[in-house]
This record gives structure tokens, C-alpha cells and sequence, in this order.
């Protein structure tokens, strides 16, 4: 039996919440400019979407929504400050001679909000929900997943063993996110009430107060074993869509804490709020329809070509993104597949573009629809004019709704958002080969393969290898359309919280980190 420890990494995948909207308005906090003692019983935080939007089901998000849920739901492994997996619900682990099945030895004290309690057949019944195409969380370990759990067995009531299709060393870093997360009893047998309610064992609980897709307020449980790892006995994510609002809400002492873009970090700072900062994140644009259902010349990969060539990613970051680092590479720059040879194979040339555009049967250009939210609508106007210079007209259309947003996945052929590739497999089999960017279920051999090769790579060499031909396909497939790496900052009101942290590399920092400024 091994003892949890700090050598394995955590999971983190995640599409960003740039493809949703929200409320403009940041609710709650006390104010930065007060004199009296610091209010530490209640923590604001300003984020960029509804992480709720699809309810309570943590399997139904990924990585990016981590830090929200972690407020209401244990994992079965926990990340750690330094970015690896430690106890949660599990607390220890051990694998079989050939990896091929992983068997955890649970907590016997854990009590659910629903009143269940944690045992084996709870666990399995939670992974057994994995062949549900709903919870992207699960997409890696479903049937046919580069992770795929074969099966899932009782062994005692605190003890449960999942038997992969292949060998899976250090599978247990991908149970320190969302597909860790375990729901109480009632919320897996009647999945339809976790749409309002969640079933879960975390440190807090959803308060009444809540205004979904607004603001969500937490109330620390006084009796939850991990109670005093988190500094605030309340908790508010306000959702503020706006990159300029949220900073906004900093600087006047609406939130204490808020998830600033490149562009309004000088501002905040100048207003004497404290800046954290990680890289990591590509924004990128990422294409839907690979098949040509909502726009016909999606289907020809020479024309996804001939629009990374059409963009002027430096002018971009220049005129937009001042700091930030314009990005050929679907990875970061400190990623093992990072390779400059994508910085010239694919620099700005108007002229290549529209000779693969005619190439392709378009050389009169053509036509197609991409939907924006106000953190988009900038970088995609931009957009819009280097794509026009070479004969394709790129219409913006901000979204109406929230279910405007996410139905583009399937009515548009592209989307933009900002990628953390810190679990890049995970990303991968939860977001794009089999996640909701891929709703026309197109199929790239090569990504696959190389998907493949990277989730069972044992060293250094291997994961080299292996991310390389990920990333370079990534971006000569037009699959992904990167733009620039952004920095991930965090602002926080100096007189009320600590310099915030982040785990190891994740561009989320834990709940836990945030603590009161001393």
C-alpha cells in the first residue's frame, strides 16, 4: 500500500469560461480604502463566468471550473500547493504489478450534504456514471478514452479498485480535479436535482442568498474536517464578465479578489491592488466544425490553414495584449512540445493564405459566423480585419444569451477561448478530440496517435516526443488557431488578502491558498 505523497502531479485541463456569459455586476466585499480592522469572515471573488451553468454536477465541467467546485465536493486525491496530488477522499493508494489496475483505501468519516456517506459502492457508483456523454469529466476514462476504465469493483466498504483498459502509471493525478470529485447518494440516483442542488462533502455549502449565474455565496461547515484549511467562513463568486468591471469591482472594494486580463492589469496596479501572475494559457481559436456542417469550407484543412497564416499575432499583442507573447504553438512556451519551428512555419503571410484559399476551391473567400461575448469582442474584431485582407469575411456576433454561447459549438464552425494546458492529455480527451469543441465527432489520426503516445509516455524523452507531434498536428490541422500566451493574473486587495499563490503550474489557484493579509 503507498502512502499519498507530493511527487505526482495535478490534473488540470480546462476550457476557460470565455465561451460563456454572465452578469456585469460584482456583488459583496468589503472595501479596499477602509481604515478598520479587516473584515476576514467573508472572501469576494470577481470571475469571468458562470462555472454553474450547467448546474451542480462537478462531472459536467473540467479543470477550469476546479476552484468553484472544490468549495462543495471532495476529490478522490486532493492538489496540493506545489501542484501535486495528495490525500482527499482516498487516502492511500496502490497499483498492480503491470499499472493496469489502481485500488484506493478510502476515509471512513465523510459525510455527504444529502446525509450519504462515502464508502466503495458509493465511489463506484459515481464512476459508473462515466458512459454518460454529459460529464466531459469523465471523457477520458469512458469506453473508448485514451484512460478508459474497464471496470470498477467494490474490494471492501472502504476500499475500491478501477481496472484500465491499459496501463495507467500515475493515474492517479487525474483524481485530483473535477473527475475525482465524488457526488453524495441522492445526486447520483437522481442526477436532474444536482441542477440546483449539490450533493457534495466539501468544506462549504451553497447559501440561499445564491442568484444563479450572478452570484454564488458559500457558507463554511463548522464541523467539516478541513474547515480550518480555509481561511474564510464565506465564500462569493461573482460573476463579472467584464475584463474592465472586474478590475472595477478590485479597486472599489466590491470583490477582494478578481481574475484580471492583460489589458487592465497597469490600471489595477496603479489603484495600489496586488498582482499575481503564472503563464501557461494560450487563447486560442478552436474550430468546431472540421466536417463543413455550419460552414462548408471548415472541411478543407488547407483553409484552417490559410487562417493562421492571414493573422497578425504580433500586432495583435502590441495594439491588445501589451506583456502577453503572441502564440504559434497550440502549447506554452514551458511546455515539452513547445517548437519554434511553428513560429516561421506558420508566420504572418496574407499571400499564403490566399493561395491555399484558392488552393481549396475559395479564392474569392467566403463567408461564416463566429459568436463573441464582451471579454472576446475585441481580439476577434481584430481578427476580423486580417481575415478580410485575405478575402474571408468573418461576421462577430455578440451572444444573447448564455445558451446562445454554448450552442455554438454546434450552429458555428469556430470558437475562441483560452486553454491551461497543464494536463494536456486531459484537455485533449476532455475538450477536443472527445470533449463538447468536437460536437460533429471529426476524427484526426494523428491526433489521436499522438494523444495516445502521450498518455502512456513513462520519461522525459517520451513526453517530448510525443507533445511535439500533439502540438505541431494541433496547429497544421487547423484543430487549434492559437493567438497569443497569456499571463494568468489574479488581483487582490492587499489590505484584506495575502499574495495570492498558485499550485504549481495551474492558472487556478486552490480555494485554500486564499488567506488574510497579515
Amino acid at each position: 500500500m503507498k502512502l499519498l505523497n507530493s511527487t505526482a502531479r495535478a490534473s488540470s485541463a480546462v476550457l476557460a469560461g470565455a465561451l460563456l456569459l454572465g452578469s456585469l455586476t460584482a456583488c459583496g466585499g468589503g472595501s479596499s480604502q477602509a481604515t478598520a480592522k479587516v473584515d476576514t469572515s467573508t472572501l469576494t471573488l470577481a470571475i469571468d463566468s458562470d462555472s454553474a451553468s450547467f448546474g451542480f454536477d462537478p462531472l459536467r465541467v473540467s479543470a477550469a471550473q476546479r476552484q468553484f467546485f472544490e468549495g462543495l465536493y471532495d476529490s478522490l486525491m486532493a492538489l496540493q500547493p506545489d501542484g501535486s496530488a495528495g490525500p482527499g477522499l482516498a487516502k492511500e493508494f496502490s497499483y498492480n504489478a503491470d499499472n493496469t489496475v489502481l485500488t484506493l483505501t478510502l476515509k471512513d468519516d465523510v459525510t455527504f450534504t444529502d446525509g450519504s456517506k462515502l464508502d466503495a459502492e458509493l465511489v463506484k457508483a459515481n464512476l459508473d456514471r462515466r458512459s454518460d456523454p454529459a460529464l466531459s469529466a469523465y471523457s477520458a476514462v469512458a469506453k473508448g478514452g485514451a484512460q478508459e476504465i474497464t471496470s470498477v469493483d467494490v474490494v471492501s466498504p472502504t476500499q475500491v479498485a478501477l481496472t484500465f483498459a491499459k496501463p495507467q502509471p500515475g493515474f492517479e493525478k487525474n483524481l485530483a480535479s473535477t473527475t475525482g470529485m465524488i457526488v453524495g447518494k441522492n445526486g447520483v440516483t437522481d442526477s436532474a436535482s444536482l441542477a440546483a442542488t449539490p450533493a457534495g462533502s466539501g468544506p462549504y455549502t451553497l447559501d440561499p442568498s445564491t442568484v444563479k449565474g450572478n452570484k454564488y455565496v458559500m457558507v463554511k461547515k463548522a464541523d467539516s474536517p478541513d474547515a480550518s484549511r480555509y481561511a474564510f467562513d464565506k465564500v462569493i463568486f461573482s460573476v463579472v464578465q467584464d475584463p474592465q468591471a472586474r478590475a472595477n469591482a478590485l479597486v472599489s472594494g466590491q470583490a477582494d479578489v478578481a481574475m484580471l486580463t492583460s489589458s487592465t492589469v497597469d490600471f489595477a496596479k496603479s489603484k495600489g491592488v496586488g498582482v499575481s501572475q503564472i503563464g501557461g494559457t494560450v487563447n486560442t481559436m478552436i474550430s468546431f466544425d472540421k466536417i463543413g456542417k455550419t460552414a462548408p469550407a471548415f472541411a478543407e484543412e488547407k483553409v484552417r490553414q490559410a487562417i493562421q497564416y492571414a493573422i497578425n499575432r504580433q500586432a495583435l499583442v502590441d495594439a491588445l495584449h501589451k506583456g502577453d507573447i503572441p502564440a504559434w504553438n497550440a502549447l506554452p512556451k514551458d511546455s515539452a512540445g513547445f517548437t519554434e519551428d511553428l513560429e516561421t512555419t506558420f508566420a504572418y503571410n496574407p499571400e499564403k493564405a490566399k493561395s491555399l484559399l484558392a488552393e481549396a476551391g475559395y479564392p474569392d473567400g467566403f463567408d461564416f459566423t463566429i459568436i463573441a461575448s464582451a471579454q472576446t469582442q475585441t481580439d476577434l474584431q481584430a481578427v476580423q480585419k486580417d481575415l478580410a485582407a485575405v478575402g474571408i469575411t468573418m461576421n462577430v456576433k455578440m451572444a444573447s444569451s448564455t445558451d446562445e454561447a454554448f450552442a455554438a459549438v454546434a450552429t458555428t464552425p469556430l470558437g475562441y477561448a483560452p486553454l491551461n494546458w497543464d494536463n494536456p492529455v486531459g484537455v485533449m480527451y476532455g475538450a477536443v478530440l472527445n470533449g463538447f469543441t468536437n460536437v460533429q465527432k471529426a476524427t484526426d489520426e494523428q491526433l489521436s496517435a499522438a494523444t495516445g503516445e502521450l498518455a502512456a509516455a513513462t520519461d522525459d524523452a517520451a513526453v517530448k516526443a510525443a507533445a511535439t507531434k500533439l502540438n505541431t498536428r494541433l496547429v497544421e490541422s487547423g484543430w487549434m488557431i492559437p493567438l497569443y500566451e497569456a499571463l494568468t493574473n489574479q488581483g487582490y486587495n492587499t489590505r484584506k488578502v495575502a499574495p495570492v499563490e498558485f499550485a504549481g503550474t495551474n492558472a487556478y489557484p486552490l480555494l485554500s491558498s486564499y488567506t488574510p493579509a497579515s
